[in-house]
């Protein structure tokens, strides 16, 4: 691997948990595209790297262990399990909504081969907290659908994909159950209004995972179970009073 190479990933490494931060609906294709366009160069290096080896898997092998290598190193440091959960969280975002758009991007076979592995060996921390393949055009297209802000950001803080049982089930409750209840149209227009400047605020955060991590295990993992035992009213008075808390603490406080 060339020095070229090696120092791209580490920049890129060094740029995930700024990426989390800005990773919102405004602004994320605009930085994605500079982004983009600043690591193009090597993206292009990695591709020829990959050509002209005399062992194609060997250099594929090496370029594709630096990222994960590097996020397994700090998951060493941290003492608890729930500090490395923490910890990771910080950097899968990053990961999910960024480097693996950018390797993907350029339809570059070597980079999408790399991908696979890069997943699969990030994923291999002893934590059930994996990130699977993204592409910018999912997570574009996610925005201007009006997705769930919040619950999408707190799935993507755990590394669940876009098209997760959880955030299908729930999108599904939204556009189904809610949208059809009395009020419910004004509740879903009242939660977009206030969604976006809220996962903003959080995002800006420096415990951000954590406090995905408490909205998961206080609202959303509760509103799952509701909806499977088909007790929809109950789960929107969770999803209502997890708004409302919100609101409070990061819009009016």
């Amino acid at each position: 691997m060339t020095q070229e190479i090696q120092e791209g990933l580490n920049r890129l490494f060094e740029l995930l948990v700024p990426f989390s931060k800005e990773f919102n609906k405004k602004t994320y294709a605009d930085i994605f595209k500079d982004k983009y366009e600043e690591f193009r160069p090597l993206f292009s290096a990695i591709a020829h790297e990959c050509e002209t080896a005399e062992n194609p898997d060997e250099a594929l092998e090496e370029i594709a262990r630096v990222m994960p290598d590097k996020m397994h190193a700090i998951l060493k440091k941290e003492g608890t399990k729930r500090k490395q959960e923490n910890a990771l969280m910080k950097y899968n975002l990053g990961m999910v909504a960024f480097v693996i758009p950018m390797f993907r991007y350029g339809r570059i076979d070597s980079c999408e081969k790399i991908v696979d592995r890069m997943v699969e060996l990030w994923n291999d921390n002893g934590l059930s907290m994996d990130i699977s393949k993204s592409t910018f055009e999912d997570i574009e297209g996610g925005f201007k659908s009006h997705f769930c802000y919040i619950t999408t950001a707190v799935c993507q803080s755990l590394g669940k994909a876009d098209d997760c049982y959880e955030l299908n089930l729930l999108r599904n409750y939204r556009d189904g159950y809610l949208a059809s209840a009395s009020g419910g149209i004004e509740e879903i227009n009242e939660y977009y209004n206030v969604a976006p400047t809220i996962v903003r605020r959080i995002g800006r955060m420096d415990n951000a995972g954590a406090i995905y991590q408490e909205i998961w295990e206080r609202y959303l993992n509760p509103c799952v179970k509701l909806i499977e035992e088909n007790r929809q009213e109950e789960c929107r008075e969770v999803y209502s009073d997890m708004v409302r808390s919100l609101e409070k603490k990061y819009l009016y406080s």
